[in-house]
């Protein structure tokens, strides 16, 4: 089996016109400076780009053959025993070309819903409070300066608050590797109305306008700090901070610029918003901290029912003036959770 093709020797740039020839598991190389010879298994034959011309390079040699693509070619390379892989085969077929990108796509969304949450879950306990807690403390500062302002509660108020808050902590050893990080901040921001969140270094940061919220009480206020303590218990914060990070870094050694995702640690936790599961965990830990305290869990349902009413009833007014609160928008995660109607109703029929 024979044909044309070009050699460059790998000292210049010219090409010389030479005949190729497989011969006894051989390449012999005919051209106008001579003929010579090269042993199959020296051979190492580039993969198909296209319509471009393949290569044929030796071992222990700069020197190369270049070569049009086609039949010719392909029968030269089956006389010398080169064959491509089966990758390289399966890249000139569209139909595996298609079936490859669904496998990658299926195992990309496998490991983004189901891989990388199991394995946030299983590192979170593992991350030390401390350093969530710097984290977190960049979060709150950042809300600070835009959107919160100090807690305006009467002291005694404040006080009364905190001791509740501090009998629902103590009741539960699931909390102990927080020490004395968990604390009860009080905050107001009247752009969001009435609502309470945890920030996974430990702090369970309460607006004004929950406590003022009419027809609220305490018992109901406490049954909203146990939810959040809930969150707290379960890690949600460091898993959802570990899932963004790593979504981030992936990005970024995609992309490039790791620096940006390390620098906006505090804002992906800022953005996060908690999964179902997640706030269902969270209300299945409230409820258990609230009926060994003596109390039902319905409390939680109760508030519930008040937070999805004053705020449907705000994004209704927000709607109807057609107004842009863009520092609202920023914290939609705070002031809606999914499936409260679905939350409220397991948590009344809970015993």
């Amino acid at each position: 089996m024979s044909l044309d093709a070009h050699y460059f020797d790998g000292h210049s740039s010219r090409r010389h016109p030479v005949r190729l020839t497989a011969l006894d598991g051989a390449l012999r190389i005919e051209g106008e400076d001579g003929a010579h010879t090269i042993p199959a298994a020296d051979i190492r034959a580039s993969e198909p780009q296209g319509s471009a011309p393949r290569t044929l390079r030796f071992a222990g040699n700069r020197a190369f053959c270049e070569i049009a693509q086609g039949r010719e070619l392909d029968a030269l390379l089956a006389a010398l025993g080169q064959r491509d892989s089966i990758v390289v085969r399966l890249q000139g077929r569209w139909r595996w070309v298609f079936v490859s990108l669904g496998v990658v796509a299926m195992v990309l969304c496998a490991a983004y819903f189901w891989g990388l949450p199991w394995g946030a879950k299983v590192i979170a306990p593992h991350i030390p409070i401390t350093a969530m807690r710097s984290i977190s403390e960049q979060a709150l500062a950042q809300l600070d300066n835009f959107l919160f302002y100090p807690g305006r509660l009467p002291p005694d108020r404040q006080q009364k608050l905190r001791d509740g808050f501090r009998a629902l902590v103590v009741d539960d050893p699931e909390l102990a590797a927080y020490g004395d990080r968990i604390t009860l901040v009080f905050r107001s921001a009247p752009k969001i109305g009435p609502n309470a969140f945890a920030l996974p270094g430990g702090q369970v940061v309460i607006l004004d306008e929950l406590v003022q919220m009419p027809g609220s009480n305490d018992e109901e206020i406490l049954a909203v700090l146990a939810h959040e303590l809930g969150h707290l218990a379960c890690r949600h914060g460091i898993r959802q901070l570990i899932q963004s990070s790593a979504l981030a870094a992936f990005s970024a050694a995609w992309f490039g610029d790791i620096s940006a995702a390390v620098a906006g640690l505090s804002t992906m936790l800022l953005n996060s918003a908690y999964s179902r599961d997640m706030e269902r965990e969270a209300d299945g830990y409230a409820a258990a901290t609230l009926r060994r305290q003596g109390k039902s869990p319905a409390l939680l349902a109760s508030a519930l029912e008040k937070l999805e009413a004053f705020h449907s009833a705000k994004k209704r007014l927000r709607d109807e003036e057609g107004a842009n609160d863009e520092a609202g928008k920023f914290l939609d995660w705070i002031s809606s959770h999914p499936d409260t109607a679905e939350r409220i109703q397991h948590l009344r029929a809970a015993p």
